[in-house]
């Protein structure tokens, strides 16, 4: 059942990473690149963790924990950066 639903994100991820490549090439801004480089850090937690997970791989296991800090900390702060935008 989780590969179902990792599916389903990964698919978003994808739609969502040529949506924001397009995006940050016509308007270049901070929001898109940070959204770009997060998307991009996603896919790549992503994978190396069900990666990891198939293969048995401890160490593997561990780095993409370490990815997914760092995407966990780029979506926060990406919600910091945009607070100011919907007032």
């Amino acid at each position: 059942m989780a590969t179902y639903l990792d599916s389903i994100t990964l698919v978003l991820a994808v739609i969502a990473l040529f949506y924001y490549s397009h995006r940050a090439v016509m308007f270049p801004n901070r929001y898109y690149r940070l959204g770009l480089l997060s998307i991009a850090i996603y896919l790549l937690a992503q994978s190396s963790w069900t990666t990891a997970w198939f293969l048995g791989d401890m160490w593997g296991r561990d780095f993409a924990n370490y990815l997914w800090f760092i995407f966990n900390t780029s979506i926060i702060w990406l919600l910091i950066m945009i607070k100011d935008k919907f007032k």
